[in-house]
């Protein structure tokens, strides 16, 4: 098997694909008048635009488009797309990356090779992650996309009443090589703050630092939850709020870290993989990891064990209280200090969902 681009040499085996497909929609074709493509002058002016379309997109509702063919000497067997950007329509249901193999072709890997090689030919453009759709109903393109590092998003319904997967595969690409030490702004801080009982309004400090999050990087395809122990009902707290940023590239500072500067934020702390950036009044943390970074897993295993089981919940404020009653020089100190806990109940959390 071979990713080619759009040739006219491919002429009578695309006409034989056409009639398998019978009408239907080939995803990442970029087919528009099939009618148009049974002549060979017609089929070569498309080609044409197929491969002008890397550079110009087709028209303003589009954009520029790399194509591939799957083949296999002069067979055709297939298409596959990687679209550089995202305009609002495939952000929402058609994705980077569209791809469709022949019925007669189908059940051979195909689709999952394709799909390996275009993404990295994302990575070899810079683009550090690519996003794909697929029906819900199609367990297949479903396992293609897994096969390929996919991570499940979310799902969507579009105009037409179909419901679609989101998923986002990282593609390896960095802007640059990620910082080796570790760099905390200040220097040691000690822990001046005590254990509040849970206020509703910490809820409330986390949807506003959300909106100004979403405004500060307007456009990025970022994922922001609230994490900590105030993102648990119920329990007490040092009444800081924490939020977690996914990026899709941790090195591109300037794509993340410069606009929140610019929102008001103030560095605290950069290290390998992790950024934290916090308030002047140091009462909401905003913590930055690349997207699919284990501790951003970590992190929300832990808040919604803590959510539902209240025995957990109990016993995590009780060892907090007790740390609490020991005066701390370093906040990152009294952090470490929870560590066999929460190991502790992490685990518990991982043994109740297998």
């Amino acid at each position: 098997m071979e990713l080619v681009p759009p040739s006219p040499a491919y002429f009578r085996s695309f006409a034989r694909a056409l009639q398998e497909w019978d009408g239907a929609h080939q995803d990442g074709a970029g087919v528009r008048d099939a009618a148009a493509l049974t002549s060979r002058e017609g089929f070569e002016r498309w080609v044409e635009q197929l491969l002008a379309e890397e550079t110009v997109p087709a028209d303003p509702d589009h954009v520029t488009c790399t194509y591939r063919w799957i083949v296999e000497g002069d067979e055709y067997l297939g298409s596959i797309a990687l679209r550089h950007e995202l305009n609002d329509w495939l952000r929402a249901y058609g994705g980077h990356v569209g791809y469709g193999v022949r019925p007669s072709a189908r059940g051979r890997g195909l689709a999952s090779e394709a799909l390996s090689r275009v993404v990295r030919l994302a990575a070899e453009r810079g683009m550090p992650e690519v996003m794909l759709t697929c029906d819900a109903t199609n367990p297949a393109s479903r396992r293609v996309i897994e096969r390929n590092g996919g991570r499940y998003e979310r799902r969507v319904v579009d105009p037409g009443g179909a419901t679609l997967l989101h998923h986002w595969i990282a593609t390896g690409a960095h802007a640059s090589e990620d910082i080796t030490g570790i760099e905390i702004v200040g220097g040691p801080e000690p822990l001046t703050v005590g254990l509040h009982d849970a206020d509703p309004a910490w809820p409330a400090r986390y949807e506003e630092h959300h909106r100004r999050i979403v405004t500060a990087l307007a456009g990025q395809h970022v994922t922001i939850e609230h994490i900590g122990s105030t993102a648990v009902p119920g329990l007490a707290a040092k009444p800081i709020v924490d939020v977690a940023v996914a990026v899709p590239d941790i090195t591109d500072e300037a794509a993340y870290l410069t606009p929140l500067l610019d929102a008001g934020y103030e560095l605290r702390v950069r290290e390998p993989g992790h950024r934290l950036v916090r308030t002047p009044e140091r009462d909401t943390h905003v913590h930055v990891y690349e997207r699919g970074a284990p501790a951003i897993d970590d992190y929300l295993l832990l808040r919604d064990h803590l959510r539902r089981d209240d025995e957990d919940r109990r016993r995590y404020e009780d060892t907090k209280r007790t740390l609490m009653e020991r005066s701390w020089d370093d906040m990152n100190a009294y952090a470490d200090a929870k560590t066999d806990v929460i190991e502790a109940i992490k685990a518990r959390a991982r043994a109740a969902h297998r």
